[in-house]
């Protein structure tokens, strides 16, 4: 009887579907990023010098998942006249692979913000906490805050700025700055009237904890308080994601920005972006929108490309004489896009982000900067059917036709389903509307989803992370997403894995001096002991 109950006890416990422990918290990650960590320098062949960069460039591709890369790849081949399946990425050349696992602490699925969390603070966390763990409160603000790459490295002087598609409010670049519980919360008008004295949302901490930065660049113009009532949209895309928040508090904290100290600079159009004596400026803020930057295929004229933005970035972060520096590129375009079951839009912007990786190669020195290239998450586009090789990406296949590139959710269903007003039309494959019957050269074209959502959701297998430069040969293999965190750290010589080794510390107080004086010094000490 007893056994029959140990038995039960343990099925139970091996099937349940309980919540993760309450012991999953950064401590419990920290662990699991700095054994990850060691483990991988166990197996390297090189001397701990060589794994170490001056400068670290990560770009980070929103929803940007393999099937989305490789149907990419194709469609860069296919703008060149190309079948497309032979094209490669600039980052498919990279030396070093890996996979991350992005589930989060209490979801198979996770979101922008936890994810960024991981990736930005080696900590994985809980669904929607920007830079907090586990034990986040919404009535504590400082109750599970998390430290950031970003600010690891301004701890040891090295120079630190972001560039994005979208606000830099927005919850995977919030998360570079402030600490929240809740990634919605961009302007003080979207914290519940309960929460307001306690948490300050991401605006004022991009103007309170951000205002370090050397350099920001996106969009995001109404959550920081400077609403531009005359922007324009050259093409209007279908989206049911809300508008940029605006203040209620009347603050405009792009003024107050402004007036800090440092040399600082502010721009809201290419124009002036490439007027800026970047040589001459510490701290620089570009916001071209409102809200999220236009798709890059509608741009409108004084707004700059990612690859303009990234290069600009490098420039006046990449000074000679200075400890280096550390810059975040993000396309976060690319999950919109494939929200709204927009599959060319988001082709188009992963080809966006590839033009500002070759960018970063060419703007720094290979022997100096380690760059990683990877996702949050990835999103639910399918590649399915048996086209032909050099078939359309964005075409269609088999017969009955339908697209090559469909979604596992999202507003497509209803986009294809057949009208129920016929008018004695016949739909040769019954519920949805032929292909010969949409217009699908349009920029607008929304692709074909199984279930009908207003927006898809997220998905949650593996994303690759590319890698290259010094240190690079520690991203291979399958790791917990919060690894790269660590990667970071510990390349950087900043943050919580500097001191894995002596090399940080050697690298700061002399490197070989230092090593062959504390040699001496032992052998001092041996032949005093020995003699005495």
């Amino acid at each position: 009887m007893l056994r029959t109950f140990i038995f039960v006890l343990l099925v139970t416990f091996v099937t349940s579907k309980g919540v993760p422990s309450s012991e999953e918290n950064s401590r419990f990650w920290m662990k699991v990023g700095r054994d990850a960590l060691k483990t991988r320098l166990d197996s390297e062949n090189v001397h701990p010098r060589f794994l170490k960069a001056k400068n670290i460039i990560i770009y980070l591709g929103g929803g940007m998942g393999m099937t989305t890369l490789t149907a990419s790849r194709i469609y860069k081949g296919q703008l060149k006249n190309q079948t497309g399946e032979e094209e490669s990425l600039v980052f498919d050349d990279f030396p070093y692979t890996g996979l991350a696992k992005v589930y989060s602490t209490d979801k198979q699925v996770p979101d922008a913000s936890s994810t960024a969390t991981a990736i930005f603070t080696g900590s994985k966390t809980k669904q929607s906490a920007v830079s907090m763990d586990i034990t986040c409160d919404y009535k504590d603000s400082k109750k599970g805050a998390l430290s950031t790459f970003m600010e690891w490295a301004q701890a040891v002087g090295k120079r630190t700025g972001f560039v994005t598609t979208t606000r830099i409010t927005n919850a995977p670049l919030a998360t570079l700055y402030a600490k929240l519980c809740n990634k919605d919360w961009e302007c003080d008008s979207d914290i519940p009237e309960e929460y307001r004295g306690i948490y300050k949302e991401s605006g004022l901490q991009f103007l309170e904890n951000g205002h370090r930065f050397n350099v920001v660049l996106g969009g995001g113009l109404s959550s920081m308080g400077a609403y531009e009532a005359n922007e324009t949209s050259k093409f209007k895309f279908p989206s049911s994601f809300p508008e940029a928040c605006k203040r209620s508090d009347k603050r405009n904290l792009v003024e107050e920005w402004t007036k800090l100290d440092g040399n600082r600079a502010f721009v809201k159009s290419k124009d002036d972006l490439f007027k800026v004596d970047l040589k001459k400026t510490d701290h620089l803020l570009g916001l071209f929108r409102n809200g999220h930057l236009s798709y890059g295929i509608s741009r409108e004229d004084h707004e700059p490309s990612l690859e303009e933005m990234t290069e600009k970035a490098i420039e006046i972060l990449n000074r000679p004489n200075s400890n280096g520096f550390v810059l975040l590129v993000e396309n976060g375009q690319i999950d919109h896009a494939h929200h709204d079951n927009l599959a060319r839009v988001a082709l188009s912007e992963v080809l966006e982000l590839d033009k500002a990786v070759k960018m970063g190669i060419e703007r720094t020195d290979d022997d100096e900067t380690l760059i990683i290239v990877t996702a949050d998450h990835s999103q639910p586009l399918t590649f399915n059917g048996s086209p032909d090789r050099g078939n359309d990406i964005l075409g269609t296949t088999n017969n009955p036709a339908y697209e090559t590139l469909s979604y596992a959710n999202g507003p497509g269903f209803n986009e294809h389903r057949a009208s129920l007003n016929w008018n004695g039309t016949t739909y040769s494959n019954g519920t949805w509307k032929s292909v010969n019957e949409l217009n699908r050269t349009s920029l607008a074209h929304i692709h074909l989803s199984t279930i009908p959502l207003t927006v898809s959701t997220h998905t949650g297998e593996d994303v690759p992370v590319y890698a290259r430069g010094p240190g690079s040969s520690l991203i291979r293999g399958v790791f917990e997403q919060n690894y790269i965190g660590h990667v970071m750290s510990y390349v950087g010589c900043m943050g919580p894995a500097q001191d894995v080794d002596d090399e940080c510390w050697l690298n700061r107080n002399g490197g070989e001096k230092v090593s062959f004086n504390i040699v001496l010094l032992l052998v001092f000490s041996l032949v005093v002991i020995r003699f005495s």
